[in-house]
């Protein structure tokens, strides 16, 4: 059996899917990887929230959907929660980090709890919570792969910068040269986690991505994206949610936060639940997920 595995062009995105490939090759599978252009990869400039949804993921949907590839890899954050009824994700390894970390240059005598700075940053999520516990901080938008994001940092275009720490680990990016400390806020649902996606009628593709497919990080994923769906705001929602599943006791926990922005009014709603159950009950993640999330959808629309 010979796979297509199709990924967005950026370094990391090449590391996450040589990594797969590297899975499947050790079960004896031959790869190709295809580069795939998103919308996302073309403008650069916009602000994520405003290049619609799906803006690292849909090109490459609409090849799977068209046979040119068999699977994708993507950074499960960011795969829109309504999706193609006729694609899955069917593989999740082990989880990385799901942190976000926040990032200055030591040369900077910064009192980051206090200081009026301003913070690199293309989520809303990010922006929301930052501005909601560091009211010091002042949003600016960054965009860019990880070295662009790192090198404007370095030649001052930024007092500090905000990034998911799973991205630098996955591509060996040392920090020694730079101040760091992780965020006290929840990350996006399924932060740190690579998927593989495949045609749900590929019934022989899903049997081989199943073998590669880490167990707990799937249930927990998924109970973190459900979350997310059931309230209905989409990848660039300011939405926290981290599942941990205790493999001894059988229980799967999962924590969700929202920032309501009325205004110049902010706060934060926070929910959590737990469900009884296996790796195998998929089900009762998706339910857990579905009623933890359910709790937000009284809080009124957003403006920012």
């Amino acid at each position: 059996m010979k796979l297509r595995i199709g990924t967005r062009g950026s370094t990391l995105a090449m590391v996450q899917t040589e990594y797969i490939a590297g899975l499947l090759n050790d079960l004896g599978i031959e790869t190709e990887i295809m580069i795939v252009k998103t919308t996302g990869d073309k403008d650069q400039n916009k602000k994520l929230a405003d290049l619609g949804i799906g803006v690292f993921t849909k090109e490459l949907d609409n090849k799977m959907l068209e046979n040119e590839i068999d699977i994708a890899v993507h950074s499960l954050k960011d795969v829109p929660t309504l999706w193609s009824d006729e694609l899955q994700i069917t593989a999740t390894p082990k989880r990385e980090s799901p942190d976000d970390i926040i990032i200055w240059r030591k040369d900077c005598d910064f009192d980051i709890e206090h200081d009026e700075l301003n913070v690199g940053t293309s989520s809303i999520r990010r922006t929301s919570f930052l501005q909601f516990t560091n009211p010091n901080l002042t949003p600016k938008l960054l965009r860019g792969n990880v070295a662009t994001r790192i090198n404007k940092l370095r030649n001052g275009e930024y007092d500090t910068i905000v990034m998911a720490k799973a991205g630098l680990v996955r591509q060996g990016i040392d920090l020694s040269e730079f101040n760091y400390k992780k965020l006290d806020i929840l990350p996006a649902p399924a932060q740190g986690v690579i998927g593989v996606a495949s045609r749900k009628a590929d019934t022989k593709i899903n049997q081989v991505l199943e073998k590669i497919c880490d167990k707990k990080t799937y249930i927990e994923a998924t109970a973190e994206r459900w979350a997310l769906k059931e309230y209905g705001g989409g990848c660039q929602a300011p939405f926290g949610a981290f599942a941990i599943y205790d493999t001894e006791e059988g229980i799967l926990n999962l924590r969700c936060e929202l920032v309501d922005e009325q205004g110049t009014i902010k706060r934060v709603k926070s929910n959590e639940g737990f469900i009884i159950c296996t790796t195998d009950d998929v089900e009762l993640s998706k339910e857990l997920g579905a009623r933890v999330g359910a709790s937000f959808k009284e809080i009124e629309t957003f403006t920012y």
